[in-house]
Order: structure tokens, then sequence, then C-alpha cells
């Protein structure tokens, strides 16, 4: 009679045991710091970058893990980054990422994330019995994440680089001054301009041209359009001036940025280039794709950014 009871105390026990374990949600944060060599604005970039997490974070109970959502707030001398993932099988992540400048070159990131397993109890036992496995996992992603942009690869602060090789070129070009607030009219004017001194079968590419700017002041740009000829124009008079390229190795990227609005882009294109032992061999030209109204193209849209460069190694 005795030896019932026990057997029945213990069933039990191990009932509740087994019901708790079936309907509480295990739960286990992880916390580490890492300096990673950067700045804010790469740093932002790459955690806001989430369609490009998978570059950098992993998870093995994830097939492609990537936030269901992102929050940024400021906090003291600091970011902090706070983010969620979940599937469909009750496990999730809540993270929290604060972001602090550590000195000149480094910024200092503490990190601490939370587990949680709803539904799956030999996960909930191995998040009970052998969290050091989830530990890992969690270190790895930190230690990716600084690879990603200490050793960056085509993907760097938001932005995706191509490597490509230029063919040679002949360009026509026509530059003037231009005020900040109407250089939309006057990429249209420039482009307009030197098409119409052009017999439309030695425009090389209808429609597409190119640009550069450099700042003056804050209100007022040196702008630069050209237009791609074919090999049969042999000169052009002044204000033309024409431009012939040999074939050389450029890196090419995309931005979303008004066409005055550039700079981070710009920003993180030279740091990527010093990161891969790259130089600007000559400043970058922006290229326009062919539209029904010109001056919309400089307005918030895709711009491609071409920067002929050079070796070092």
């Amino acid at each position: 009679m005795q030896g019932k009871k026990i057997v029945i105390t213990v069933l039990t026990v191990l009932f509740i045991a087994l019901f708790f374990l079936m309907t509480i949600p295990m739960r286990r944060t992880y916390h580490a710091k890492i300096v990673v060599n950067s700045d804010e604005l790469i740093t932002y970039r790459t955690l806001q970058d989430t369609v490009n997490w998978e570059k950098w974070y992993s998870d093995n109970e994830m097939l492609r893990p990537s936030p269901a959502s992102l929050t940024m707030q400021p906090a003291k001398k600091s970011k902090v980054f706070e983010y969620h993932l979940k599937d469909q099988n009750g496990y999730e992540k809540e993270g929290r990422i604060q972001v602090s400048r550590k000195n000149s070159w480094n910024m200092q990131i503490n990190w601490s994330e939370e587990l949680v397993f709803k539904t799956n109890i030999a996960k909930k036992l191995q998040l009970l019995f052998k969290p050091s496995e989830f530990r890992t996992a969690f270190l790895q992603n930190m230690v990716q994440f600084k690879n990603a942009i200490e050793h960056p690869d085509n993907t760097f602060g938001g932005l995706t680089f191509e490597r490509k090789e230029m063919p040679a070129s002949k360009l026509v070009t026509l530059s003037d001054t231009a005020a900040l607030s109407e250089v939309k009219d006057q990429i249209a004017y420039l482009h307009n301009t030197i098409t119409a001194q052009l017999p439309a079968e030695e425009i090389q590419y209808p429609g597409t041209f190119l640009s550069q700017h450099e700042a003056l002041n804050d209100s007022t740009i040196i702008l630069c359009v050209a237009v791609a000829v074919t090999d049969a124009l042999q000169e052009v008079k002044a204000p033309f001036e024409m431009i012939e390229m040999d074939e050389h190795p450029a890196v090419i990227i995309q931005t979303q940025k008004s066409y005055t609005d550039m700079d981070e882009d710009i920003s993180i294109m030279y740091e990527w280039l010093k990161k891969n032992d790259k130089r600007p061999a000559t400043s970058y030209w922006i290229k326009h794709t062919p539209s029904a109204d010109i001056a919309k193209t400089t307005g918030k849209n895709n711009f491609t950014i071409i920067q002929e460069v050079y070796s070092i190694k």
C-alpha cells in the first residue's frame, strides 16, 4: 500500500512537471560586449539593413532569420536597437543592441538576447540543461557582425557593391555652375544642349547619360553632364569637351537618395574601397537612365553610382 502511494506521488509530480514544461515558456538571456572598428554611420546602417541580416546573422532554428521588427531610440551618449525574431512554432528572440562610441576609431557594442521556447519540449530541456550551446551561437553572430563591418564582402552599410570591368568609351561633356535648388532643371538643360548638337546616329545610348557634381558652397555646385558617343565622332567645339576613357575597373552601387543628398552613401562607398584595398581613380559618375521626363530622374529614384578604382595591392 505504501509503495502504491509512492508511485502515485511520483507520477503526480512527474505529470505536474511535464504539464508546466509543456505550458510555460522557457527563457534565457545572454549578454556580451564587443568592439567594432567602425563609425556610427556604418554600424547603424548595417543594423538597419534587415534585408541583409542573413549575411551575418544565423539561427539553427530558422531557415532565413530576419527581424519581424526593429526599432532604434536614442539613449545617453548611445543609440539602442531592439529587434524581435519569431517563427511559427513558438520560438522567439528579443534582442537589445546598445551602440556607443568607444574612441575615434571604434564602436562599443553591448548586446543582449533573450531566447524563448514556448512549445518545443526538447528545446526547452536543451535551453535548461545545455545553455552554453545557445550562447555559442549568440557569440558567433556577434563575431560575424564584426567581420561583416571590418572585412566586408559585397554588402556593406546597407549598400550592395558590384565589381565590374568598364569598357573603353568616348564621352562628350558640358559643364556649368548650378544652384542646388535648380539642379534638376540644369541637368536636363545640359543634357538637352549636348544631344541637340550631336548627330543622332553618333549618340551611343540615347536617353542614358552621366553626370558629376562638385560643391562650391552650401548653395552652388559645378555640374558636368556627359553623353556617350560612337568612335566615329572625332571632335567637338567649345564649350563641349571630349573625353576618351580606356577600359577600366570600377565599383558600382545603387542609391535611393536624391541627387544632392548622397553624402552618406558616398562616405560608405569610400570606406568600403579602403577596406578592400582600393582607391578612387577619378571622381565618381552618376548614371541617369532613360525617362519620358529627364528632370524626374533627379528625384528620389534609383541612381547608379560608378566609381573608377585602382588597387593598392
